[in-house]
């Protein structure tokens, strides 16, 4: 049975693509540089604002603590002004019979913040972001607490995501996995054990697992 289920954010559960896209602008332009395109940010998602800032920042000289402050500095006003939530996820979320948890590499109080703008806060039982723990995924160790907190074992938890960190993390502890191809990467390039290309499509995956 699956008893716990491990939900990325971005990509999975809201379109982030332009709200990503405005932070790290905001930043650029602070710093006189030329904004970026949704279609050139999208790739640089995943691995935490770090790196999305490292990544937005590779034309340039700028120092990257300051160019990371600036673009939090953006998102703490702006958490999700565009965000807006995948086709069923709404729907959906209330008949999956199990734990519902987030496991993302964004900054925890934006993931919360969005949550609680669009009334999804009750939903879900534990939240954590890039910044909860001391690694971030692909690193298990967000999987190994959960397993802890709930007393559960690997092939009890199901982790959904719709990038590369997502599928390693649930690969490297023996979890289930699904790959949403309706999110920011599209393709599988890690080998989910299954694929999805809408998210109600989820309570299907569930209910095969669970026979």
């Amino acid at each position: 049975m699956i008893r716990v289920v491990v939900f990325d954010f971005d990509g999975t559960l809201f379109d982030t693509r332009e709200d990503i896209a405005d932070a790290v602008n905001y930043a650029r332009r602070y710093f006189g540089l030329p904004s970026l395109s949704v279609e050139q940010v999208t790739p640089m998602v995943g691995y935490g604002v770090s790196t999305l800032t490292e990544r937005a920042f590779a034309d340039s000289e700028v120092n990257l603590e300051t160019a990371l402050a600036a673009v939090m500095e953006y998102y703490a006003g702006h958490p999700g002004d565009k965000a807006r939530l995948y086709e069923g996820v709404r729907e959906t979320l209330p008949l999956i019979d199990a734990v519902r948890t987030i496991v993302s590499n964004k900054p925890e109080a934006l993931v919360r913040a969005m949550l609680a703008d669009h009334d999804l806060a009750d939903v879900f039982d534990f939240v954590a972001g890039g910044d909860t723990f001391s690694t971030r995924k692909p690193d298990a160790l967000a999987v190994r607490f959960l397993q802890a907190r709930y007393n559960v074992a690997t092939h009890e938890i199901l982790v959904v995501g719709d990038h590369a960190p997502d599928i390693e993390m649930a690969k490297q502890t023996g979890c289930h996995s699904v790959f949403c191809r309706y999110g920011f990467f599209r393709e599988d390039r890690v080998g989910a054990d299954f694929q999805i290309d809408r998210f109600a499509d989820l309570v299907r995956v569930i209910r095969s697992l669970n026979r």
